[in-house]
């Protein structure tokens, strides 16, 4: 189904480490989305300091980031790339912080999905993908979801928990993939229904 907007939509993504955020933005860029994502703006960053990319690098990084250039500079870097797209539909992983909310959701057009799974889920599920640096056991997995949902003073560091209680729509990854594309699309049409 495709659905397309009257007006420009911008889609951000927030949620803990492994709920379903690739897997959302892979069905949206299959759908006409240009897809960005925050952590790209500080892979950037890491790379043009000769250096390589590791996950504890990106949190140190962005923090880093946050603190030299202010606690919204992902969202406003990669704000700038998405006013510069023509295609009326985008979205925005990576969401991680309080003051990017709040940035992004001061931007015409803008609304929030925050994704939700239970944490054994989610380490089941990044056990499957088996990415580079993705924690080995339960227990590595749980110190990482803890830093995630609250590190530094929550607009500096990060705060997942206060970014989906901000959320425009959430949604329960509790399925299948399929069952949570058909959240999406619900979610989509009440979007598209308003702008």
């Amino acid at each position: 189904m495709v659905i397309t907007p009257k007006r420009k939509i911008i889609i951000g993504l927030v949620s803990p480490i492994s709920a379903g955020k690739g897997t959302v933005i892979s069905f949206l860029q299959k759908r006409g989305f240009f897809c960005l994502s925050l952590s790209d703006r500080i892979r950037e960053e890491i790379i043009n300091q000769g250096r390589e990319v590791t996950r504890e690098r990106l949190l140190v990084v962005a923090d880093q980031l946050r603190r030299d250039y202010g606690s919204d500079v992902l969202a406003r870097r990669t704000w700038q790339i998405a006013q510069k797209q023509t295609l009326p539909k985008v979205a925005i992983d990576s969401i991680r912080g309080l003051a990017e909310v709040d940035f992004f959701k001061n931007q015409p057009g803008f609304y929030l999905i925050g994704l939700k799974a239970s944490q054994r889920q989610r380490f089941l599920w990044a056990r499957q993908r088996s990415r580079e640096g993705e924690p080995l056991t339960f227990k590595e997995f749980v110190q990482i979801d803890k830093k995630d949902f609250f590190s530094g003073d929550g607009q500096v560091g990060r705060n997942i928990s206060a970014c989906l209680k901000r959320a425009d729509f959430l949604i329960n990854n509790n399925g299948t993939i399929e069952e949570l594309e058909i959240k999406v699309i619900e979610v989509l049409e009440k979007i598209f229904a308003n702008g």
